[in-house]
């Protein structure tokens, strides 16, 4: 009898245990301090993130400023204006778009309206693309300057060279003494 009572304590503990082993992970304590410190956590990172994309907007903002200064120094002193591709846009192929050399935007639209838009009004995405399609047309723009400059500075060169020689041939002509002064 003893054997039996014995699988009769063995079993009884076992089926005891099993039951309070399902309920464990449907009854998880929780400590609210454990939930408020991971609150506090992620509140923390929340404003640390958003620090820094508020750091990342400013360094943003001010890369633009500093590029639409430095390519308006270069189309103000050469007094250049380009055509930008309206498809950067999203406008239809036949508008026109024509940057001034303030860096201003003059679009036309197919039916006729126009409006002026700064550079800096755009996002960056638009900008980089505003960059990468004007840039050739300034470095075009710039070698036929170029070339036109050398050319005029070169008859300008020359024309000086001759007159400075006959400039020094008066110097070395024989001095005429003027007919009224002989008498």
């Amino acid at each position: 009898m003893q054997s039996a009572e014995s699988t009769d304590n063995t079993t009884v503990p076992e089926q005891q245990a099993a039951p309070e082993q399902q309920a464990a992970p449907e009854q998880v304590s929780v400590d609210p301090n454990d939930i408020n410190a991971k609150t506090l956590t992620q509140l923390n990172t929340l404003m640390e993130e958003s620090l820094q994309i508020y750091e990342l907007e400013d360094q943003k903002t001010n890369v633009i400023d500093d590029l639409h200064n430095a390519l308006q120094v270069i189309t103000q002193f050469l007094s250049f204006s380009t055509s930008v591709h309206p498809g950067i846009f999203n406008l239809p192929s036949d508008s026109t778009i024509t940057m001034l050399p303030n860096l201003k935007l003059i679009i036309k639209l197919s039916n006729g309206k126009t409006e002026t838009k700064k550079f800096t009004d755009y996002p960056p995405e638009v900008i980089t693309e505003i960059v990468e399609h004007v840039t050739p047309q300034l470095l075009e723009l710039i070698q036929k300057q170029k070339s036109y400059l050398t050319e005029k500075i070169t008859f300008l060169r020359t024309a000086t060279k001759q007159l400075s020689t006959l400039s020094q041939l008066k110097e070395n002509l024989p001095s005429i003494v003027p007919l009224d002064e002989e008498s």
